[in-house]
């Protein structure tokens, strides 16, 4: 493949099926614009994965992702996994339709599916960071990476029961989210843990939930770490401890709409490294961009400057750099 022509992989289950309708109209939109471009299309879970590392081995330097968070998860972790060369030589476009969609808000990158297309055309790209986790898996230790949040406690708990009932029902969607969020809201037990952050003990203790990420959005809008930087070179930390059901549900506004740090049960972290081990034999579980994985221990490590990803005009970039393929 031509290093200029731009590889773009489509879910077309996104978006409860959306994508696959809109693809024809993006399409032609790109065509009259000019863009040399190859297309394929997901066909099973985790299928983004092996077609970014393909693509790239096949000579692809330019990615767009057509679909949601969990597209987009994927392709990041082909970036990645790949070998054959650094992943700051690869370009990375988003044009969002999915459930979720958090990523994009951290990068001002718009929701709109062609105003996002628009913005790629410009090309306006910042150099930022890519989170990495590893975490247990039945005993072996696995890796994965994050370009958005990853989140323990009851954060990871609402996303494997959400997913648990996507797998029974076949069926996505906002209102299946909520439900699950309720219902774990009502059912879940703080869990025991220990947490460091560049080697140094910040909390020993019950965990509501816990959030450590690059971006600042999580479960469709939550804002779950409101100071955070994407291309800072750190991850933001966001710890909450034991809080009645009863406290939450008063407070569930701040928990939406940034104000977590207002709790004296929360606690905000900075820092290249953080780890997480239970005190007990039961330690929650781990989710990575809104995908369930495994167990604690979890070490997370930051990729600095790692990934190449085209962004909003309105996004800041915290060196006050970025490229356009305007300028």
């Amino acid at each position: 493949m031509d290093h200029k022509t731009w590889m773009i992989i489509i879910n077309p289950s996104a978006g409860g099926g959306r994508t696959a309708l809109l693809w024809p109209r993006i399409s032609n939109f790109f065509i009259k614009a000019g863009l040399q471009f190859e297309c394929v299309f997901t066909t099973h879970k985790f299928h983004a994965v092996s077609l970014t590392v393909e693509a790239i081995h096949d000579g692809a330097r330019n990615i767009i992702v057509i679909g949601g968070d969990g597209t987009i998860h994927e392709v990041v972790n082909g970036i990645f996994f790949q070998k054959d060369v650094p992943t700051r030589e690869i370009t990375l476009g988003l044009i969002p339709i999915g459930t979720g969609n958090d990523l994009i808000h951290t990068y001002d990158i718009p929701a709109d599916y062609m105003e996002a297309a628009k913005t790629l055309l410009k090309g306006r790209s910042v150099i930022t960071d890519v989170g990495k986790v590893t975490f247990q898996d039945y005993g072996v230790e696995r890796t994965r990476f994050f370009a958005n949040v990853a989140g323990f406690g009851l954060d990871a708990a609402v996303i494997r029961h959400y997913e648990r009932s996507i797998e029974e029902n076949r069926r996505r969607g906002e209102g299946r989210y909520l439900r699950s969020l309720l219902r774990q809201f009502l059912l879940y037990r703080a869990k025991n843990l220990r947490v460091l952050v560049d080697d140094k003990p910040i909390y020993d203790g019950p965990v509501l939930t816990g959030d450590v990420g690059i971006g600042k959005y999580i479960g469709s809008g939550m804002i779950a770490l409101p100071l955070a930087v994407a291309d800072d070179g750190l991850f933001d930390v966001t710890l909450v401890g034991n809080m009645s059901k009863l406290a939450i549900g008063l407070r569930i506004k701040d928990f939406v709409k940034g104000n977590v740090y207002a709790f004296k049960e929360s606690i905000h972290a900075r820092g290249s490294k953080v780890e997480v081990y239970p005190n007990s034999t039961n330690g929650g579980y781990l989710e990575t961009d809104g995908e369930p994985m495994g167990t604690p221990p979890f070490v997370f490590t930051i990729l600095p400057g790692s990934l190449n990803l085209i962004v909003g005009e309105s996004f800041v970039a915290s060196t006050g750099t970025a490229t356009s393929a305007e300028s």
